[in-house]
């Protein structure tokens, strides 16, 4: 048992968080969480075939390389995709409420020179909370500049 505690540390201290599914009859796995370039890919997979999809996602986040259950592969990879929220479609649709993560994602790339597509779910979350940040602060300093330039502009007509 010490051994895997430890195992799950290294596991924790490379990829931040981890993932544990385990069966009704006790077949266990660990993941680590799918970074969204991967998720993409999931999703132009499972257009053709599901179950390729599903494996695919499984395999490309599970950290042991251990046979499993085709029935828990499956499973697994249903819950993998339930802990996100994706997007399939590659070019950025304007309409508000439509391709948010690729939106984000924009964000994220402006703000902080990276690559969201290589990161962790949780990781990318918590750099579109900071570039939100960012963005409507920047918003409200436009907002009061031009409120000054408009007084400097027009205050003295209006005298």
């Amino acid at each position: 048992m010490k051994k895997d505690s430890d195992q799950i540390l290294l596991w924790k201290k490379e990829y931040k968080q981890i993932i544990k599914i385990q069966s009704d009859d006790d077949e266990v796995a660990y993941f680590k969480t799918p970074t969204l370039s991967v998720l993409d890919t999931y999703n132009d997979m499972k257009e053709n075939d599901v179950y390729k999809a599903l494996e695919f996602l499984f395999n490309a986040c599970v950290l042991e390389n251990n046979e499993y259950e085709d029935e828990f592969l499956l499973s697994a990879g249903k819950s993998l995709v339930q802990k996100v929220i994706t997007d399939k479609s590659i070019s950025i649709n304007s309409e508000t409420g439509k391709d948010e993560i690729k939106k984000s994602a924009a964000l994220v790339r402006h703000y902080f020179n990276v690559d969201p597509y290589d990161l962790g779910v949780d990781e990318f979350y918590k750099l579109l909370s900071e570039a939100l940040w960012l963005q409507d602060h920047k918003n409200k300093q436009l907002e009061f500049a031009i409120a000054n330039v408009l007084v400097k502009t027009f205050g003295n007509t209006m005298q």
